[in-house]
């Protein structure tokens, strides 16, 4: 065989090995969301009750969460969180908890799949998972990427260590410079329905992101009344699918 032949094979076989890792990273888009089934990624509950949810990525930040979960006042949801960030405060899992919001897993770090080989992915996703069930007393059901972007190693170990994938119906852009309070709220507002799972963040994103979310949650909160619509964690949302 040639070795122009042989290049050219081992630059297929290459790139036939990359699209399997990289291409469920497609999952994230919204045609990417519409081909997978609810049972592969979580984006939506199909509920007839008048529920959502409401969650909150890349915290829990230290000089926010508690200010966060004042606004929510009682109002249960589920918050998205870096294991490295619990370690530095492990305390901050049981406030979350205690307030009847839920912890989900959303990796160890906030660096991107797509950037980490399979072991890395793995190893990094257990220790994600093992700090939140040892700051909190419950392992977490859900897992969201960071970006939600997902490879192959992340797509194939969440489920195996007991987390379900999970995405968004809709989400506020909330990281946006220009996304004001009023803007994070009608975004919100206008996918707000039974059965939605929606995205927000307490931490990072450009400066000022938090204080722009904070300030949009009586917003959205009032709005979801006006609706006659409420929060509930996303363990809820999903026990309603069998009540349905």
């Amino acid at each position: 065989m040639s070795s122009r032949r042989v290049a050219a094979l081992t630059a297929a076989t290459a790139g036939v090995a990359a699209a399997s890792y990289w291409g469920v990273a497609g999952a994230v888009t919204w045609p990417g969301r519409r081909l997978l089934d609810d049972r592969l990624v979580l984006c939506s509950v199909r509920t007839a009750e008048p529920l959502l949810a409401l969650t909150f990525d890349d915290g829990p930040d230290p000089a926010r969460i508690g200010r966060f979960v004042a606004v929510l006042d009682g109002s249960p949801c589920t918050f998205f969180v870096l294991g490295e960030n619990l370690r530095r405060a492990p305390g901050l899992a049981r406030l979350i908890v205690a307030e009847g919001h839920e912890l989900a897993c959303h990796g160890d770090t906030h660096q991107s799949l797509a950037r980490l080989p399979p072991q890395t992915t793995v190893a990094a996703l257990r220790r994600a998972r093992d700090t939140i069930a040892d700051t909190c007393g419950n392992a977490p059901r859900f897992y969201r990427p960071a970006y939600g972007v997902f490879n192959l190693a992340g797509w194939r170990a969440a489920p195996r260590l007991g987390m379900r994938r999970t995405l968004w119906s809709a989400w506020a852009r909330d990281w946006e410079e220009r996304a004001t309070p009023a803007l994070i709220a009608t975004r919100i507002l206008r996918a707000a329905a039974p059965g939605a799972i929606l995205l927000l963040h307490d931490a990072d994103g450009s400066p000022g992101t938090p204080e722009r979310t904070l300030a949009a949650l009586p917003l959205i909160l009032e709005g979801l009344r006006d609706r006659g619509l409420r929060t509930v964690t996303l363990s809820e949302l999903v026990a309603t699918a069998h009540r349905s």
